[in-house]
């Protein structure tokens, strides 16, 4: 996400945001070290009380939520299909 989407887009058409959810201990330590670790200059939403994994019906990890400017919900899928969430942003951003 850093490298593909995040840092290749324009920040104006593109925002990426990580939900960090149902993880067991300190979550804030845990996404703050995940962030650091992997170098990730993106926003992490610490979801502490599930509300948006619920809200989006994350079932799996990882799951990707494309939205588009109007708020509306155009890819919901468990796991990462790089090139099908390529596709729509393309097609969204045109």
């Amino acid at each position: 996400m850093q490298n593909d989407f995040h840092q290749k887009y324009d920040p104006e058409k593109v925002v990426v945001i990580a939900v960090n959810t149902a993880e067991n201990g300190d979550r804030k330590m845990l996404a703050t070290k995940f962030r650091d670790d992997h170098k990730l200059t993106y926003s992490i939403l610490l979801d502490l009380d599930d509300k948006v994994a619920q809200a989006y019906g994350v079932e799996a990890f990882p799951t990707n939520v494309v939205i588009d400017a109007e708020g509306k919900v155009r890819y919901h899928q468990a796991g990462f299909d790089e090139d099908a969430v390529r596709k729509l942003i393309e097609k969204l951003i045109k």
